[in-house]
């Protein structure tokens, strides 16, 4: 009877722990499942990083928890693969990382990895490499466009302006289209290297010298806008994004000498400012704050522009402010009325962005380059030099949290994250790092397997 009770009481045991496990998994698939709902019915890919500076191309990411340091128990490489060089960045889908490399002088290449075991699913390659000219060989003639995921499909530019999509299944390409033959342009001197944008159902992306826009299902070109025949200058180096003034939706482009409001219907110039820069080396990504825009250029300033309707139904373009601080590659990050940018000093401002005030400047060079994701509190930020940093998005004072060399090669691609995920596209190289608490976890699985083992060796 003892005996009878005691296994009752072993059995009992154990199924308690088999549910235990049980509603662990089922709580586990409820929230997945639910967040990738959330994902998908809030929008498509809503907080993912799809396309080039993440879910609304401005470098700020809501998702996932942002632990408290970068040490080893916050930072663990989930896995890495060795390849050939690239400056564009990764972009996911949700179980899907997608990157790019320059195979040989004339190809290029996109591979997909599943995100969290790294195992390669599919390659898809097309003719498309090309040398820049001789003074700019030390940046690579590597491909340098980020692409974008939309609707199972992927669409790249390779560094000839040769617009490819890719289904994201099965990496079989969909179609190509070659702006510089389509449009009678020059190939670009220094390749192609804005990273495409959709908005409402259309692909844009600046090629040319100037701006085309091109349905996403088939590859026709629905208009293009300011294209340039000079073959030094013709490839703008920044990429597109969509702004409202007032009530008119816009293309906002940089250009390698001026900033253009643009109509999404037709392509007309609304607006044009002049934007001085060192050889055309306009690059940062326009960034909006309210009703104006934030650039800054090498061997220039940092300005504020507002775009305003006159009375006369005419665009009027107003410089609000300027402040002689160069920016150079890395386009800014802003939280509330305060803007982080990256300059060609390698130090970084704090700039108010009522007046242009510059409220602080680093202690410390950060490098030639910065990516800079924000969750509106902190500020991830990635040198070209392989350091991490993890900021506070302080306008007191620069504040760093902590900082991790996490790679030993240059990283010039712009950092991703995705859930409690970061992809650090390094110059020959990829890495999948997870980013969390893994200590409490660890120690709950271990406690969960002594359980179980200590239950088994009862019978």
């Amino acid at each position: 009877m003892l005996n009878e009770n005691k296994c009752r009481q072993n059995v009992n045991q154990m199924y308690f722990v088999y549910m235990s496990f049980t509603f662990r998994i089922y709580f586990w698939l409820l929230w997945t499942i639910s967040g990738s709902l959330a994902v998908v019915l809030g929008g498509e890919f809503n907080e993912s990083w799809h396309q080039w500076r993440g879910p609304a191309r401005d470098g700020h990411y809501q998702g996932g928890q942002w632990p408290a340091s970068l040490q080893p128990d916050q930072l663990k490489l989930s896995w890495s693969e060795n390849l050939e060089a690239s400056y564009s960045s990764p972009v996911v889908d949700l179980t899907q990382l997608y990157t790019s490399e320059s195979k040989k002088s004339d190809v290029e290449q996109v591979n997909a990895y599943d995100r969290a075991t790294g195992d390669l699913l599919w390659s898809a390659t097309w003719d498309g490499g090309m040398k820049v000219p001789f003074f700019a060989r030390s940046n690579g003639s590597w491909i340098r466009s980020t692409p974008i995921i939309s609707n199972g499909h992927l669409y790249i530019m390779g560094m000839q302006e040769r617009l490819v999509c890719i289904r994201t299944s099965d990496g079989q390409i969909s179609w190509e289209l070659d702006i510089p033959s389509k449009l009678d342009t020059p190939e670009p001197s220094f390749g192609g290297v804005s990273s495409p944008m959709i908005h409402d159902g259309s692909l844009y992306v600046q090629a040319g010298g100037g701006t085309v826009k091109v349905d996403p299902t088939d590859g026709r070109l629905l208009w293009s806008s300011a294209l340039s025949k000079d073959s030094m200058n013709s490839s703008p180096f920044a990429s597109p994004r969509v702004h409202t003034f007032g009530d008119s939706e816009q293309l906002v482009s940089l250009g390698r000498t001026s900033l253009t409001g643009i109509s999404l219907t037709d392509g007309k110039t609304l607006w044009k400012k002049t934007v001085p820069a060192f050889r055309g080396m306009n690059i940062l990504t326009p960034t909006f704050v309210g009703s104006g825009i934030l650039t800054a250029t090498y061997g220039g300033k940092a300005h504020f522009f507002e775009p305003t309707l006159s009375g006369d139904k005419n665009w009027q373009v107003e410089e609000k402010w300027n402040q002689k601080f160069q920016g150079y590659m890395s386009s800014p990050v802003v939280v509330g009325q305060h803007a982080f940018l990256h300059g060609r000093s390698g130090r970084m401002v704090c700039l108010e962005m009522q007046s242009g005030e510059i409220k602080w400047t680093s202690t410390e060079s950060l490098g030639k380059y910065c990516s800079m994701v924000t969750n509106g509190d902190k500020i991830l930020a990635l040198s070209a030099n392989g350091k991490l940093r993890l900021m506070a998005a302080n306008p007191d004072k620069y504040e760093v949290i902590d900082t991790v060399e996490i790679s030993d090669q240059e990283t010039w691609a712009h950092i991703g994250l995705a859930d409690s995920q970061i992809f650090v596209r390094a110059l020959n190289s990829l890495s999948v790092y997870q980013w969390g608490d893994h200590s409490s976890n660890d120690q709950a699985s271990a406690q969960d397997e002594s359980r179980s083992n200590k239950l088994l060796t009862q019978f």
